[in-house]
């Protein structure tokens, strides 16, 4: 019985951090993914400056907010093509929690790993 339990436990908690690290454009997904795939690239030129600091922001905001990532020192740049994380964080744990946050943001950019262990 407590089997079921603790994989009922685990399934919503997989689904509620599944809901909460959707990427801030997430709801223009469903009208890209019924286009060509070659229109994935953006049609229209748009500012990139300041979709990389809303990038940047929001994946700032989902580090210095979380609880596992306490006593860690990462840094993020966001270009147009990366996200790339610099600096340390204490335990595999923590690095692993980095790369989960930043992973909703690798459909519009590469994430440059060049984190440290200490």
């Amino acid at each position: 019985m407590s089997g079921i339990s603790l994989f009922i436990l685990c399934a919503a908690l997989i689904a509620f951090i599944g809901n909460q690290q959707q990427p801030p454009d997430a709801h223009s997904s469903a009208h890209e993914s019924s286009q060509p795939q070659a229109a994935s690239q953006p049609s229209p030129p748009r500012d990139q400056t300041g979709a990389n600091r809303r990038i940047h922001d929001s994946i700032d905001d989902l580090m210095s907010s979380d609880p596992v990532l306490s006593g860690s020192d990462v840094e993020v740049d966001v270009d147009d093509h990366n996200v790339t994380l610099t600096g340390s964080v204490e335990s595999h744990v923590q690095h692993q929690r980095v790369l989960q946050l930043v992973a909703p943001y690798a459909r519009w950019r590469k994430i440059v790993d060049k984190l440290k262990l200490e």
